[in-house]
């Protein structure tokens, strides 16, 4: 592992970062748990006390299990009410993902050679100090992802599903930076056609593998702080929102279980990328031209 000032300087920033959205966590889930004044409906839940159960396990599941995919985190569709002190606590826990991120993202970004074998390879620095640190299981997807909270009580919050995937506008510049640590023919060859590109061209569209994303349509019961009677968001972690005296459960619709065999329809959309990948180590496309 390295031993530089900086790289213990960097360390130091993670270890803590991520010590505040655990303790954060913690305080979150005893607070939701233990407090009579929660209420909640979670999606395949029968009954408020494993809804609430089942939103703390969702909350405090920021490592991979053995069996998880990297890149992806828990779904948990559900509508919380929670007490202002609640409330309190999980804008501390968003304030707490948001610092950690701001210390790990460019640490992703960034690579240090370490030893492998018989040689060295490249690895994001972040990953570099989640094993030094024994959190190299670590779901930062998870850990940076925020609890959605409503400024106001719903009177209807209504669940949907639709396939879409994440595509980023990446400079040649770039492009070459996430390719020059690799010497397989493919990684070669994506160097050779960056480099060929015209002088004109200098971004293309770095996009991601499609994947399931989950909405909440809300009505508010009144308007939010900031005007607001209807929102979207997106929702794949429970929503919390201020419980009122004598309130009234919003009518939460959650979506229809889709068979395993059969796959949530993606919204047709006109393109802006070429049908074939321009790349061949990375998914990266072409721009359609801009019509005049």
């Amino acid at each position: 592992m390295p031993s530089t000032p900086l790289f213990e300087e960097q360390r130091k920033a993670v270890a803590a970062a991520l010590r505040d959205v655990e303790r954060g966590l913690e305080q979150l889930t005893a607070a939701l748990a233990h407090d009579s004044g929660t209420w909640a409906q979670v999606d395949g839940e029968p009954n408020e006390a494993t809804a609430i159960r089942r939103v703390c396990e969702a909350f405090a599941a920021i490592n991979l299990g053995m069996e998880d995919a990297p890149g992806k985190s828990v779904v948990c569709l559900g509508v919380v009410g929670v007490t202002q002190e609640a409330l309190a606590i999980a804008e501390r826990v968003n304030l707490a993902k948001a610092a950690l991120k701001v210390v790990c993202a460019p640490l992703q970004r960034t690579r240090t050679r370490v030893p492998d074998g018989s040689g060295t390879r490249a690895l994001p620095v972040i990953r570099v100090i989640l094993r030094s640190l024994q959190r190299g299981d670590l779901n930062l997807l998870a850990a940076y992802r925020r609890i959605p909270l409503l400024g106001a009580p719903p009177k209807t919050v209504s669940y949907t599903r639709a396939r879409t995937r994440s595509v980023y506008r990446k400079s040649i510049e770039e492009l070459m930076d996430k390719l020059q640590n690799s010497d397989s023919p493919r990684a070669v060859a994506d160097r050779a056609r960056l480099a060929a590109l015209p002088a004109g061209v200098t971004h293309l569209a770095l996009a991601r593998e499609h994947y399931e994303n989950v909405r909440a349509n809300i009505l508010y019961d009144g308007l939010d702080k900031r005007g607001r009677g209807r929102v979207q968001l997106a929702a794949e972690m429970p929503l919390l929102y201020p419980l009122r005296r004598n309130f009234t459960p919003p009518v939460v619709t959650f979506p229809a279980a889709a068979a395993a065999d059969t796959p949530v329809p993606a919204r047709h959309r006109q393109s802006k990328l070429e049908p074939r990948p321009y790349l061949e180590a990375l998914p990266v496309y072409r721009y359609l031209p801009t019509p005049r």
